[in-house]
């Protein structure tokens, strides 16, 4: 099937209606210079943020929003998030959790677009390959001739097939939900694959599965911001929970050698959660050296504002380590537990050891190390990815050399000009966490940045 939109207006397309998907058609449509059309291959908008629902975001609402969402919600009569200053003093409900963030500002934006007769939602749709009419990737270079070309997107919903035809195209399509692997040297970790059901690749809400973590054994892997939100919520479950108890097993590729932190400390950090979970963190980190047992500590739960560490919360952390492999358990049970193989690493050369370690009878592995993005929708157009991020070489380029580019501090980082966004492919457009590669660093306002930017291109070229 061969789908047309309104020809009277140029075609937009987005890949991805997350939230800076849905930032783009929001400007577009308040533009009303385009037609468009979401491709979003949740049953939602903004999916994606369903399965984090339960997290609460390190930036208050005055990052989380932008002028143009701003501008819409007032449209519809809409009341606007309360939201403070930078600096100013703020409390826990400045910082929306994703359920908050969904039905106090998302939603309506969604409402927003599909109200709008020059919007077109495909839901449960997703996107196999972009192309541009009849060029070729390699044999057409042409950069006028593909300039005037129609780009073509084959979409599939259910088992139905449809091609798209479009003007341009904005891949706001995102990292969720496509993890690292665990393995040495980034591959999958022997066994990884094999047993994808014991593997969970996001912050897991574990009040809501709590079976699957009380009187079990989790590992968590990763040295991110999710790995310690992910531990911090099972601390949370084991005080809850009192009879019963969590063990965690707590593996980082990096450690904290000469008594470094493994989180850096920012200096009067702007955001207060992200403080907390640097402090536990780090406590834990340092606790009885390593790879022993946590006991009760007081001083965790007094300098991080937690909840009371009890002993049935027993934690062991393996730094250095990454793994080698997941096997069936066959000392435990043996239908729904591994064991999991664990390399030192050594952190002054880089270099894997013959030291190895086992964790057996684990019933969870949690693999908190990152995304990466898909970068197969795009192979037939001219896209110049950095070798080093798989990001768009523009932008990565810019984004290395830009002030805050090294500090730890993401909120340090300002967002590079318009033409950075461009492509050598004409009118195609990465925006969100998929234009900055495997980096973590992306924030929601450098997003609302970026659709200002690619707004103003797009515009331009009419």
């Amino acid at each position: 099937m061969l789908r047309l939109a309104n020809v009277a207006m140029p075609r937009l397309l987005i890949v991805g209606g997350g939230p800076i998907g849905l930032e783009m058609a929001v400007a577009a449509v308040l533009s009303q210079k385009w037609d468009v059309t979401i491709v979003e291959r949740g049953t939602e908008l903004c999916a994606n943020v369903v399965a984090w629902e339960h997290v609460h975001l390190f930036s208050a609402w005055k990052l989380n929003m932008s002028e143009a969402g701003r501008a819409a919600l007032r449209s519809m009569g809409v009341a606007i998030p309360e939201c403070r200053e930078m600096g100013e003093e703020t409390t826990d409900a400045d910082y929306p959790t994703g359920k908050k963030f969904l039905d106090q500002y998302l939603r309506p934006l969604g409402n927003y677009v599909s109200g709008s007769e020059h919007c077109t939602l495909l839901l449960e749709t997703k996107v196999l390959s972009i192309g541009k009419s009849t060029q070729l990737l390699k044999g057409d270079m042409n950069k006028s001739r593909r300039k005037g070309a129609s780009f073509r997107t084959l979409v599939v919903k259910g088992e139905t097939e449809e091609i798209l035809i479009s003007d341009a195209v904005v891949d706001a399509s995102g990292t969720y939900g496509n993890g690292n692997w665990l393995g040495l040297g980034g591959i999958p970790a022997l066994g990884e694959r094999t047993f994808a059901a014991n593997i969970i690749r996001i912050v897991p809400n574990v009040t809501e599965n709590a079976a699957r973590y009380l009187n079990k054994t989790t590992v968590v892997v990763g040295s991110a911001y999710s790995a310690i939100t992910t531990i911090s919520k099972l601390k949370d479950l084991a005080a809850a929970n009192s009879a019963e108890f969590v063990d965690v097993h707590w593996c980082t590729r990096r450690g904290n050698e000469g008594g470094s932190p493994l989180y850096e400390k920012i200096e009067n950090d702007p955001l207060p959660q992200r403080e907390i979970l640097s402090k536990l963190a780090n406590i834990l980190a340092t606790s009885n050296g390593g790879r022993a047992c946590l006991a009760a500590s007081e001083r965790m739960d007094e300098e991080t504002k937690g909840t009371p560490t009890t002993t049935n919360f027993r934690l062991v952390y393996h730094p250095r380590s990454q793994l080698e492999s997941i096997s069936r358990s066959t000392a435990y049970d043996s239908d729904s537990t591994v064991n999991i193989l664990l390399r030192d690493v050594n952190e002054i050369d880089h270099a894997t050891t013959d030291e190895c370690h086992a964790i057996e009878g684990v019933n969870t592995v949690i693999a908190n190390v990152g995304f990466r993005p898909d970068l197969s929708i795009f192979q037939e157009l001219q896209v110049h990815q950095c070798y080093a991020s798989e990001g768009p070489m523009k932008l990565a380029a810019a984004l290395l050399s830009a002030s805050g580019a090294g500090s730890v501090d993401c909120l340090a980082q300002e967002a590079p000009g318009k033409e950075t966004m461009l492509n050598p492919e004409p009118s195609f457009y990465i925006v969100g966490m998929k234009s900055y590669g495997r980096s973590s660093k992306f924030l929601l306002t450098i997003g609302h940045e970026q659709v200002r930017h690619v707004m103003e291109l797009l515009n331009e070229g009419i």
